[in-house]
């Protein structure tokens, strides 16, 4: 995500956090569901031949299902811990039916959907199993994200509709905290403060959002306050009572870390191979770094030069149109390359973040085209900089928006980026590919993107290479952080200080930085790892096959196949009739 990576917790549709200028990946969109609901019939042991590629469709079918809006894994319900430790059962279930088929009776593309299912289905109840989600994060329970939505004055639909979802909400709210109370037990201090936030905020909303909304009925007026009620007790539990008896640990362990790379993205690395590329990643973009410092302002420090670049950004009335100008620019020079085909029609807006994701969201998202609409559209919301804001903190923000960076946006977010990559494997007839999204492949190609953009002349300037670089040595430091916390190489406090020191955050976005590598384990190793995954496959399809000419040739192929772990890219690659 880079307008500010954050991930995301993401559903296939969700918005992308972009922005972080030293600032704070949000992963506001993001709250990445832990646990894979996919409740299934049971059935008998596995056989060769069309049973097998039957069976195979029907549990492929049924995980697309539990991404569709609405579905018990887009829209819980069930917050008892009975209902999470039945889902880790069903997992179970899931993951035996999976093991069943027989691998003979398949083609090489639905064998690989059926490794790639097992390794999702397995780490997710093995990382279930150890982080036990429900009796740790009591943000869990509450909802922030759905409410805040609801209460915007943009809503879609009537009066009526936002009303009628409002309370449908709010009705369920008391049961849904009580359950939290009764299953959280001695959480990750830091997810309780960050619960005591999202509270105090979810209730600040629902306060000021009620007066916007007139003429409510006696029974809707009810459960407002029930709902309100229920939040400010909530509230005063996690500060009086869950707070005081927080400290359990968030780390997820060096087993379980292995567990992911191995088994979920199919690599051979394990947690101290990975530390190690993230190690000479850093001190390589370092280097380069500093070559392109001295180029601009001999003898000062790259970070020197780098803030010295974010003096030359737009007005704040103009941001929204360069960043579109940017967009609008990558895309022409895509086509003019033949870096990519695209669809007629597809385009990418900026629009104004809404107002009530603006202050978990200070400097943007990015939504990509769904995988169920057939939609063309990706939007790029960026937050305003509003005249309420004290000036020191309007300057900063104008800041984060520097004329370098922008550039670099537009490639990474929308051409040849991730809207570009949205569209195309959405050309994939096969949904369970398009709805797959692991940051191994994902957040990879939208990394890459920006190296391949310099490659081919669009990204231009000694001050653009400069923050490109800059971003990238960010990306390493991630996988040196995520993984020097799991496995319990580093304190958070010490995460946070690398970041100020080696990176330059600011320390309070340095500490929510490292709040996302300590909830979602491993996902930020996607940016460095999976660029360095791809290039490798590029490398070797080069010299297998040569130069594709166009270009088009290797990169429509290579997303159409899916955001899949890179190790199973590879072999569908290779061996299609594309490669052949």
């Amino acid at each position: 995500m880079t307008l500010n990576e954050m991930k995301v917790a993401r559903t296939p549709e969700s918005s992308r956090p972009i922005y972080n200028t030293r600032k704070c990946e949000i992963a506001v969109l993001r709250y990445i569901p832990l646990l894979l609901l996919v409740v299934l019939t049971a059935c008998g042991p596995g056989s060769s031949g069309p049973a097998n590629v039957e069976q195979l469709n029907r549990l492929a079918a049924q995980y697309v299902d539990q991404w569709r809006p609405g579905a018990p894994r887009v829209d819980r319900t069930e917050y008892s811990a009975l209902a999470f430790e039945q889902e880790i059962a069903s997992q179970k279930q899931t993951l035996q039916e999976l093991l069943a088929i027989d691998p003979h009776g398949l083609s090489l593309e639905q064998d690989l959907d059926r490794r790639l299912l097992i390794g999702i289905v397995s780490s997710d109840i093995n990382t279930a199993q150890r982080q036990r989600r429900w009796e740790n994060d009591a943000a869990l329970y509450v909802p922030g994200e759905a409410l805040g939505q609801l209460l915007e004055p943009e809503f879609a639909g009537t009066q009526e509709d936002r009303v009628k979802q409002l309370s449908a909400l709010l009705q369920a709210l008391p049961g849904r905290l009580e359950q939290g109370r009764q299953n959280l037990n001695r959480p990750p201090k830091r997810f309780t403060e960050a619960a005591i936030f999202q509270t105090q905020r979810s209730l600040n909303a629902l306060q000021q959002g009620r007066s916007g909304l007139a003429d409510l009925s006696d029974r809707d007026s009810e459960v407002f306050d029930r709902a309100d009620a229920a939040l400010s007790d909530y509230l005063t539990f996690l500060e009086s009572e869950l707070l005081p008896v927080s400290d359990g640990d968030w780390a997820l362990g060096r087993e379980a870390y292995d567990f992911i790379l191995q088994n979920r993205w199919h690599m051979d690395a394990d947690a101290e191979q990975i530390l190690q590329r993230g190690l000479r990643a850093f001190d390589e973009t370092e280097v380069l770094a500093q070559e392109v410092a001295e180029r601009i302002e001999p003898g000062r420090h790259w970070t020197e030069v780098y803030e010295r670049l974010k003096d030359d950004h737009p007005e704040a009335a103009d941001i929204k149109q360069a960043y579109q100008q940017q967009m609008d620019a990558a895309q022409s020079f895509v086509l003019e390359h033949s870096v990519l085909t695209l669809p007629p029609g597809e385009k990418v807006i900026t629009l104004d973040t809404p107002p009530a994701m603006r202050r978990s969201s200070p400097f943007g998202t990015f939504q990509t085209a769904s995988p169920f609409d057939g939609g063309l559209e990706g939007r790029l919301y960026l937050t305003p900089i509003e005249q309420w804001m004290p000036p020191e903190q309007q300057a900063e923000r104008l800041r984060s928006h520097h004329t370098a960076w922008i550039p670099v946006i537009a490639v990474h977010e929308a051409y040849p980026g991730h809207h570009a990559q949205a569209l195309k494997v959405n050309e994939n007839p096969n949904m369970l590919r398009r709805v797959i999204r692991e940051s191994i492949f994902s957040e990879g190609w939208g990394l890459f993107t920006e190296e391949l953009m310099f490659e081919l002349g669009f990204l231009q300037g000694d001050d653009v290479r400069l923050t490109q670089l800059r971003n990238r040595l960010w990306r390493a430091a991630r996988v040196i952080l995520d993984v020097s916390l799991h496995t319990g190489r580093l304190e958070f406090d010490e995460a946070v200080a690398f970041l100020v020191e080696k990176v330059r955050f600011e320390p309070y976005a340095a500490e929510l930085e490292v709040g996302i590598y300590i909830r979602e384990p491993t996902y930020v190793l996607g940016y460095l790892i999976g660029m360095q995954e791809i290039e490798s496959i590029r490398a070797d399809y080069i010299e297998r096959h040569g130069e594709p000419e166009p270009a088009s040739e290797f990169y429509d192929a290579l997303l159409r196949i899916g955001s899949i772990p890179p190790a199973l890219l590879r072999e569908e690659l290779m061996n299609s009739d594309f490669s052949q």
